[in-house]
Order: C-alpha cells, then sequence, then structure tokens
C-alpha cells in the first residue's frame, strides 16, 4: 500500500522555495544577517575596550596613590633634622668646633 502523502506542505520547503523565486529577498535576508552578526562582533569590541579601559583607570590610580606616597617619603627624608639625625645616630658625626677647623689658603 502507498503511504498517504500529508495535506500539510513542509514549511521549510516552502520558506527555501521563496526564497529563491526571489532573488531580493534572499540578498536581504542575507544582508540583515550580516548586520546582525556586525551588531554582535561590535558589540562585544566595545565591551572588552570598556574593561580595558576600567584595568587603565584602575591602574591609573594606584600610582598616582603610589606617587603621592613617594612624595610624602620624599619630603620626610628631606627634612634637615632627619637628616641630622641620621648623622649622628647612624654615622656618629659631630658638628666639628673651632679647634677642628683649619683654614686652608690657596697661592
Amino acid at each position: 500500500m502507498n503511504k498517504p502523502q500529508s495535506r500539510q506542505p513542509k514549511l521549510f520547503n516552502e520558506i527555501f522555495a521563496g526564497l529563491l523565486a526571489n532573488k531580493l529577498t534572499g540578498f536581504l535576508l542575507v544582508c540583515i544577517f550580516a548586520s546582525a552578526l556586525g551588531v554582535v562582533q561590535v558589540t562585544y569590541l566595545s565591551r572588552q575596550q570598556v574593561i580595558q579601559q576600567d584595568k587603565l583607570l584602575q591602574q591609573r590610580d594606584e600610582l598616582d596613590l603610589q606617587w603621592r606616597y613617594l612624595l610624602v617619603e620624599e619630603e620626610f627624608y628631606s627634612q634637615h633634622a632627619r637628616i641630622e639625625e641620621v648623622a649622628t645616630t647612624q654615622l656618629e658625626m659631630k658638628r666639628p668646633t673651632s679647634k677642628d677647623e683649619q683654614v686652608v689658603v690657596l697661592p
């Protein structure tokens, strides 16, 4: 016995046949898919750029903070009292007295 054919058309075959019949519709469909893929790609790339920008801004803030700490440290070490303290305690230096001074006369 023969199998009875279904009265319902196969939807995929009908859509494909319709696209092949009208070339403009097929071309526009391809353009829509290409445009959608382009939007996805551009969105992905922009998100990557935003992530990179956030990382760079965070790194800039960390470097700025480190720079401020270095300025404070430089100010601390450049104070005369600190230099005198290091000279007397660590290097055991003392101010020369008038007996220790010698005058050198150049000819």
